[in-house]
């Protein structure tokens, strides 16, 4: 099939349509949201069992979860291809059974254009209103369904891009704007697609930004490491956790976030519910904060709150950064398909796991070298595998948490977000309580009781942000224009 022109979808994009209820990006929020809540939950109990099993390598915990995420991209590249070509071999397998069974008419099968296949040429379109398509080559469909993922990140990365370094606020003809920047390979080369989707203007811009605003994370989680050794682990949980306030004092300079009484209510009330449950009787315990002590266990408490409180800055600052420079602008994404930014927030996951894993991984070799700190990776006794069980459990369970959590960042804003992962306080607490019998008291349920208050607020406060967007956008056209799966060379 040749294309030889783009659908005109501008006018699908009214302001009426913008403003609509999207049915299907609510479900993902929620979705996201409840996976959010769970791997969170699963990662704190998985890594609370390592420590108290005498893990005591911080940094390689944290080279091991983070640096995990680049795993996350091929992960979806693959199974998104292998459900494509399996669902469309069973396609291709019932049309032969029919035809074998007289239903259809032997010798060719047809299949009708959709409107989002493109145009055929005029003598085309004229004398045929139906496509004949062979039976596929498994392994080539499977080629090209991997590339089409390329195809649809880079062109997602275009509309990033043109808003950030062009200034580009277009909502229309996006499918022409994706078309004037440059193409990228569209043969049936693997390595010629990966080596021309990683020289283009565009995907060089995403690249240099998540380099950037990994160093930014990679350092909010040292401090996290640093502050966890001189204080209260009860002050590290409360003071971390005031990122969802600087996220949004970030988010009105960058992301021009309307200031909101409201807003700023509803995260204020969710920092005390915070503050009450990490300074409550039973979290004191846990934490080791016991006042009869003689002796002080931390001596540099007031150093390592410092620490921590740049850390929930630098935490803050970075989701900010996230959402501004790697995310669907603002202008877009009401239009822009919530499957779209989710599958985008994944491909840069996979970006910040690979330079997170880079940098701790030269750092972790500079410190055994010089013998500045020598690691122990396997040498805990008949512990070692339980505790390499464990972290297992936590790296999956990061993964689950940061692919969502980014994810719901890009589909709303890094303020919900961040109060929404503070309901997490709320869930350890009961799993706590009914798993491992640790009691709940007055203070902690007063506390969290605050935060859920907070939370409701702020999606109240947010709720159009949340609810509005369309079902489906106008990239499509241009993803298939630029290298359609039907074809069988992929050649012009």
């Amino acid at each position: 099939m040749a294309v030889t022109n783009l659908l005109d979808q501008s006018e699908r994009h009214s302001e009426s349509s913008i403003h609509e209820i999207s049915k299907t990006k609510i479900i993902f929020i929620v979705v996201l949201f409840l996976i959010s809540l769970t791997s969170f939950v699963l990662q704190t109990e998985f890594t609370s069992q390592a420590y108290k099993l005498k893990f005591s390598e911080p940094i390689l915990l944290l080279a091991v979860t983070h640096g995990s995420w680049w795993l996350l991209w091929p992960i979806q590249i693959i199974s998104i291809s292998l459900w494509r070509t399996i669902n469309k071999k069973i396609k291709d397998e019932k049309i032969s059974k029919k035809i074998n069974g007289g239903d259809i008419a032997s010798g060719i099968q047809y299949q009708r254009l959709n409107s989002s296949t493109g145009l055929l040429d005029d003598q085309e379109h004229q004398n045929q209103q139906e496509v004949p398509i062979q039976k596929i080559n498994v392994y080539m469909y499977f080629k090209k369904a991997i590339i089409k993922q390329f195809h649809n990140v880079y062109h997602t990365s275009i509309l990033i891009y043109e808003a950030n370094v062009n200034n580009d606020k277009t909502t229309k003809h996006l499918n022409q704007l994706i078309d004037s920047n440059v193409h990228i390979s569209n043969t049936n080369s693997i390595s010629d697609v990966i080596y021309t989707f990683f020289k283009t203007p565009a995907i060089k811009y995403i690249a240099l930004k998540t380099f950037l605003i990994t160093c930014v994370l990679t350092i909010a989680g040292f401090t996290w490491y640093g502050a966890m050794s001189m204080t209260y682990a009860a002050d590290v949980t409360a003071i971390y956790n005031c990122s969802a306030f600087t996220a949004y004092a970030f988010a009105i300079p960058l992301l021009n976030e309307k200031f909101s009484w409201l807003k700023v209510n509803s995260v204020i009330i969710a920092i005390i519910g915070v503050f009450i449950v990490s300074y409550s009787s039973s979290s004191d315990i846990n934490s080791g904060g016991d006042d009869t002590d003689s002796e002080n266990p931390y001596p540099y408490r007031f150093w390592g709150n410092i620490i921590i409180f740049f850390g929930a800055i630098l935490y803050g600052y970075y989701e900010v950064l996230y959402k501004k420079y790697l995310c669907i602008p603002a202008h877009l994404s009401k239009i822009i398909t919530p499957r779209r930014q989710s599958t985008f927030a994944n491909f840069v996951m996979g970006l910040i796991g690979s330079y997170t894993l880079i940098i701790l991984v030269t750092l972790i070799i500079f410190l055994q070298v010089f013998h500045i700190h020598k690691f122990n990776f396997f040498n805990y006794g008949d512990n070692t595998k339980t505790i390499w069980l464990y972290i297992s459990g936590s790296i999956i369970s990061n993964l689950l948490f940061s692919a969502s959590f980014l994810s719901l960042m890009a589909l709303t804003s890094p303020v919900l977000s961040s109060v929404s992962s503070l309901l997490t306080i709320f869930v350890i607490g009961i799993v706590e309580w009914v798993v491992f019998g640790n009691a709940l008291d007055l203070q902690q349920l007063i506390g969290d009781c605050f935060v859920i208050i907070g939370f409701v607020l702020l999606t109240i406060a947010s709720w159009k942000e949340i609810s509005e967007g369309n079902e489906d956008d106008d990239v499509e056209a241009v993803s298939t224009y630029s290298f359609a799966m039907s074809t069988d060379n992929g050649n012009h």
